[in-house]
């Protein structure tokens, strides 16, 4: 039982920590993604 304590607590760590990263730096808006010179959004 020990065990699948730490389990879900070490799931939730790295979801939270996941998750932090991703909204930090990896998502962006469209007009920011995709943006280049021959594009109008």
């Amino acid at each position: 039982m020990k065990a699948f304590i730490t389990a879900v607590a070490a799931a939730l760590l790295l979801a939270t920590a996941a998750s932090l990263v991703l909204d930090a730096t990896a998502q962006r808006e469209a007009d920011a993604a995709y943006q280049t010179q021959g594009v109008r959004l």
